[in-house]
């Protein structure tokens, strides 16, 4: 572990480059470590910053892997190409990789919101690096530290993913569920049953109307008035499903993503306030939980509360428009609010209003788990990365104090200790990869639960876009569930796009008549009989997780549980069990 450097390449705005060489610290525990001080990233005046450390190399066709903490994977088997894309900024500031030399953990554990892992290969030579943006590397908020964890060659990506669950442990990030349901039933409730949503209405997406106000606002799409969610919980009840958590969207004034952060009162056209109370009334006479889903990320100018003041700025004090305006949604063009504001303002005060309605569970609050909090340049309320990451965690905490949990869009780990819930963690499909043609993701070749071994049995999660609605879709998704460990999330009426660029897939549960009713608490209750041998695996870790053969994989849970899935064409067969095509297999504890 001597001698071990670091590289720096700095790209100034002009596209000039300058590279030098650092030692990194070597720590007693075996590992080692940079440490930045943020005045001297900021002195440089750089666009990006790329740091590779000295044994972040291999050659094509050596032995090991590197993975991303979305759980992209891949091998060192390609001449050319490179995993770096927007988007994949890091849900948990880790990734690692392992060569014939050894493999590494990498944890950036200071200016951690938020970096990138660059990998490259040029002429057969892959190097493995952690990018700064030219946000980071303008204004840093606080000094860059990343830590070199090292492992024995051989070592898989599961002991890898292991040893940051035990750094979240141990410095008290997190607490495993089994502790944390002690004393809060509606999480031992939520934990233990399927999530099933209501999309109750919704405005035309894209928006023909990006500047919305009363007089010129589309109008409202009902798809399933509060009466039917009546009729949807005997449904369930029915049908022998005993425990289900009901998340309402779009109950809110204008549908899904009609007005926000206005959300009251609840939309008439589908029996306003009083036909809420009465729909969440009964869903809790059939044992149900029911939560609402809620926003405080997102707003729009036809809020009756709309004020530029409280959305997110531009260092030269212009709004910033989410995604650079390149989107509407049913309220039309979104801005981005500032997450200080969203505390002070919103959170504090709707969410207590929400549970007035009688709303229990994990309440659902969409895309801060998802997205990365943004930094906000209104000298009124400023906000770093880091600060916006806080006040969401934050209003998080609101909403399990008010309703009994939190529950969000996706698995960024930036409030970890405050998030219940994921309604999914990845948008991939592995082992293929579907968004793999898009730039920066050439050598992305396979997908592996980095989330799941991290965060199974402290962070329910249901795995995969795809695996919503699982039972309604091939097969595939129903066994992706499974090897993930994922709670199962049914979603009437997801799609609601009009360009029908549906996330979560083209089919869909309805309720429109009794017979489409039916069909879709058929497709549920299979979904929950499948699901229920293995649901008290949600409080349990994932300790490994391995291919056996090119399409069979085995994930192994603490309690020694141990899941075997076949997605190829034969048989396969292992320790005396043969697992079929398409199908799975377990052994349990001690068998």
């Amino acid at each position: 572990m001597d001698n071990q450097e670091i590289t720096l390449l700095w790209t100034l705005p002009n596209g000039e480059t300058s590279c030098e060489s650092v030692a990194l610290e070597q720590r007693q525990d075996g590992t080692s470590a940079l440490r930045l001080s943020a005045e001297s990233i900021r002195s440089r005046g750089a666009a990006s910053l790329v740091l590779t450390p000295s044994f972040g190399h291999a050659d094509k066709g050596e032995a090991g892997y590197w993975f991303s903490p979305y759980g992209h994977y891949g091998e060192w088997d390609s001449d050319e190409g490179r995993f770096l894309a927007d988007d994949d900024r890091m849900n948990m500031p880790m990734f690692g990789w392992a060569t014939s030399g050894g493999a590494w953990l990498a944890i950036i554990t200071s200016l951690n919101c938020y970096p990138m892992l660059l990998v490259e290969a040029k002429g057969g030579r892959y190097s493995v690096s952690c990018f700064l943006d030219a946000g980071l590397c303008a204004a840093p908020y606080e000094d860059f530290e990343i830590v070199f964890h090292p492992f024995p060659a051989g070592t898989g990506y599961a002991a890898l993913a292991r040893r940051y669950r035990e750094y979240q442990l141990a410095r008290g990030a997190v607490k495993p569920l089994r502790e944390r349901v002690a004393d809060n039933p509606v999480l031992r409730y939520a934990v233990e049953a399927p999530e099933i949503r209501i999309r109750h209405a919704w405005k035309p997406v894209p928006s023909p109307v990006p500047h919305q106000q009363p007089e010129n606002e589309p109008p409202v799409y009902v798809a399933v008035k509060f009466d039917r969610v009546k009729d949807i919980a005997r449904a369930l009840k029915a049908a022998g499903i005993e425990k289900a958590e009901l998340c309402l969207v779009g109950w809110n004034i204008g549908g899904h993503d009609g007005r926000w952060p206005q959300a009251f009162p609840a939309e008439p056209l589908l029996g306003g306030d009083e036909g809420l109370r009465e729909a969440i009334a009964a869903v809790q006479a059939e044992g149900y939980q029911i939560v609402p889903h809620g926003n405080f990320r997102d707003s729009y100018e036809i809020a009756d509360s709309w004020d530029a003041e409280w959305t997110v700025k531009n260092p030269d004090g212009t709004l910033q428009p989410d995604r650079g305006g390149t989107i509407t949604w049913g309220g039309g063009q979104p801005y981005v609010i500032c997450p200080q504001r969203a505390y002070e303002r919103f959170c504090t005060k709707d969410i207590p209003r929400m549970a007035a309605y009688g709303f229990r569970g994990l309440g659902y609050f969409d895309v801060v788990s998802i997205l990365q909090a943004p930094s906000c340049a209104d000298p009124r309320h400023p906000c770093s990365r880091a600060d916006g990451a806080r006040y969401w965690g934050l209003c998080a905490e609101i909403s399990k104090r008010e309703l009994g949990g939190f529950a969000s869009e996706g698995g960024v780990d930036h409030f970890a200790g405050s998030l219940d819930s994921v309604l999914y963690t990845s948008f991939d499909r592995p082992p293929d990869i579907e968004r793999r043609d898009k730039a920066g993701r050439e050598l992305a070749k396979g997908h592996v639960p980095i989330f799941q071994i991290v965060y199974n049995g402290i962070i329910v999660n249901n795995p995969f876009t795809g695996t919503v609605n699982s039972t309604i879709k091939e097969r595939y998704w129903q066994l992706k569930l499974l090897e993930y460990g994922g709670r199962p999330n049914f979603y009437f009426y997801s799609q609601f796009r009009a360009d029908r660029a549906h996330w979560m897939g083209m089919t869909d549960l309805r309720s429109g008549d009794e017979e489409e009713l039916a069909a879709s608490v058929a497709k549920i209750k299979e979904g929950c009989d499948m699901w229920k041998p293995f649901s008290h695996l949600q409080y349990e870790f994932i300790e490994n997780h391995e291919r056996l053969a090119e399409k069979v994989f085995r994930t192994t849970w603490s309690d020694g549980t141990r899941l075997i899935v076949n997605y190829g064409d034969a048989s396969f067969e292992i320790d005396g069990i043969t697992v079929a095509p398409m199908d799975y297999a377990t052994k349990l504890p001690n068998e």
